[in-house]
């Protein structure tokens, strides 16, 4: 799913209007009937990304006060972090979709229900659930390390399809520096994971989350629910 997808009407659906000086009976608002089935198509999405956000928010609350010793390692904190990131870029993106009719069809909604399923795995795997058990944190991340990010790399491998699903039709219109930056934050976001899940390197470990943020704030900053 991509910013720039929006910005080149996907969708031909009738938005929320706001009231101009021009009306002569203004209202603040109109819900259409594709505004209705997006917020009741939300309900599932935001339970699965808040379950999310709150998995991390409990580990982390759970291991600060936690009465047995815990080994911090900032690694582990970075890594819990990007999957912070990435539970709230998916906030964003399923924004941008909302006037798009076939993200309410079903085997589509299903994909959707899936990946974010996968970005639960992924939240819930960040941090340990029992800081009495995995207090230290550095053998904690090396020991996950690669289911983590296989993890990621088979959200990224979703997102990136829903992506080409949304922008192929398309493709020919878009500005030559969209394409680029489609496929250039796509590679990388698949790339990186796959590369950190066979490195056992923290130096390329570190190397490549900071990669992967600067990607996320490339990808997310122009961004906005409005």
């Amino acid at each position: 799913m991509g910013h720039g997808a929006s910005n080149f009407s996907l969708a031909p659906v009738a938005e929320i209007q706001s009231p101009t000086s021009e009306t002569k009976d203004p209202e603040p608002f109109r819900m259409t009937p594709e505004i209705r089935a997006f917020e009741y198509a939300l309900g599932l999405y935001s339970v699965l990304i808040g379950l999310a956000i709150a998995d991390v928010a409990a580990s982390f609350h759970r291991l600060a006060r936690s009465r047995a010793p815990v080994n911090w390692d900032p690694l582990a904190l970075l890594a819990a972090f990007y999957a912070l990131v990435m539970a709230i870029g998916m906030w964003f993106d399923i924004w941008t979709v909302r006037n798009v009719a076939q993200t309410r069809h079903f085997f589509f909604y299903l994909s959707m229900v899936g990946n974010l399923f996968v970005l639960f795995l992924i939240a819930a795997t960040s941090l340990p659930d029992s800081p009495a058990e995995d207090g230290d944190l550095r053998v904690y991340y090396e020991r996950n390390r690669r289911y983590f990010w296989l993890l990621i790399a088979l959200f990224q491998a979703g997102y990136i399809g829903h992506g080409i699903y949304f922008v192929s039709g398309l493709i020919s219109r878009l500005p030559v520096l969209f394409t680029v930056q489609f496929v250039t934050q796509w590679t990388l976001l698949l790339v990186i994971p796959l590369a950190l899940a066979s490195s056992r390197s923290r130096a390329v470990h570190y190397a490549g989350l900071v990669a992967l943020l600067a990607v996320q704030a490339w990808h997310y900053a122009p961004y906005a629910i409005n």
